[in-house]
C-alpha cells in the first residue's frame, strides 16, 4: 500500500527542520533565487504589458470621451505631433479650434454647419465601434 521509505521521509520532514534539511527536503538557495528571479520577471513583464496597452489605448483614442449635451467633437485631425485642430458642435453652432501644446485656440465660428460623412465623425465608446464591426461583418 504505502512504501515504508515514503513514510519515514515524512516523518523526517514533520520531525524538525533541522532533520528535513539533513534528509535534502528544503531547497536550495540557489533554487530559491531562481524561482524569485523568475515571479518578478513574470510580474516585470505583466506590468509592461498593461502599460504598453493602456499607452496604445491613448494614442489610438480608444477610451471614450466624456458625454455632453452642449459641446461635442465632430471631428479632429492631426496637423503635428503635438498640434489638432478639431471641429466643435457648441449647440447649435459649429467652431473651429486649435489644440496644441501651449493651450486651446479658436480659429473660427463658422457661419454655416459643416457636414460630414458618416466616417469621418468621431467614433463613440468601444462597444458602439464594436457593434458597428460585428454588424458590418455579419453583412453578405
Amino acid at each position: 500500500m504505502t512504501d515504508p521509505r515514503h513514510l519515514r521521509g515524512l516523518a523526517l520532514v514533520a520531525l524538525s527542520p533541522a532533520t528535513a534539511l539533513a534528509a535534502g527536503a528544503a531547497p536550495t538557495p540557489v533554487a530559491a533565487a531562481t524561482g524569485f528571479a523568475q515571479v518578478a520577471a513574470s510580474l516585470l513583464l505583466i506590468v509592461a504589458v498593461i502599460v504598453a496597452l493602456a499607452w496604445l489605448a491613448t494614442r489610438l483614442r480608444l477610451t471614450p470621451r466624456a458625454a455632453s449635451s452642449g459641446l461635442k467633437v465632430l471631428a479632429d485631425v492631426a496637423v503635428g505631433p503635438k498640434e489638432r485642430v478639431v471641429l466643435l458642435k457648441v449647440g447649435d453652432a459649429q467652431a473651429l479650434v486649435g489644440v496644441g501644446a501651449d493651450g486651446v485656440r479658436s480659429l473660427s465660428l463658422l457661419a454655416s454647419s459643416v457636414e460630414l460623412p458618416a466616417e469621418a465623425t468621431v467614433p463613440g465608446a468601444f462597444a458602439e465601434r464594436l457593434k458597428a464591426l460585428l454588424n458590418a461583418g455579419a453583412r453578405p
